[in-house]
């Protein structure tokens, strides 16, 4: 299976109403699975559901951020766009592509995602520094998957 067909397999999962796409072929498995959102919470009782019969589900927004929030808001998380095996560094004996505390760049190289036997450069879509790494190297990853913490500039 090569990358087009990968896409399209995505792509397909996206627009439809399954929730999980399991393919064999050639002794080689990929499973492709949509996030789904939370459901709804009611911030005034902290419990997810909806409100009672005839009482519309409206809760009151937060008076603003606390000091979490406002840390994050400048936080860029780097997702991953498919099902793969997550490699920091080109090679075993190499150094990783970047570490906790780099500055990264648009269009820098952040990992390798290998899938079916290709290897996939995935780069940063922002100027910023990395914060977390959030995958263990040589470990699987999955559809959407957080893999990196970019702080922004």
């Amino acid at each position: 299976m090569n990358r087009d067909e990968l896409r399209e397999l995505i792509r397909i999962v996206e627009e439809s109403d399954i929730d999980e796409l399991e393919i064999s072929r050639w002794g080689r498995t990929v499973r492709i699975v949509k996030r789904r959102p939370s459901p709804p919470r009611d911030l005034s009782s902290g419990v997810s559901g909806s409100a009672t019969a005839g009482t519309p589900d409206v809760a009151e927004p937060p008076a603003g951020p606390g000091p979490e929030e406002e840390s994050k808001a400048d936080r860029h998380v780097v997702e991953s766009p498919m099902v793969g095996t997550f490699y920091r560094a080109p090679a075993p004996e190499a150094p990783p592509f970047v570490e906790v505390g780099d500055s990264v760049r648009t269009g820098q190289t952040l990992c390798i995602l290998e899938a079916m036997k290709l290897m996939n450069e995935l780069q940063s879509e922002v100027n910023g520094v990395i914060r977390k790494i959030l995958v263990e190297n040589a470990a699987p990853v999955e559809y959407g998957q957080p893999l990196f913490e970019i702080e922004t500039r």
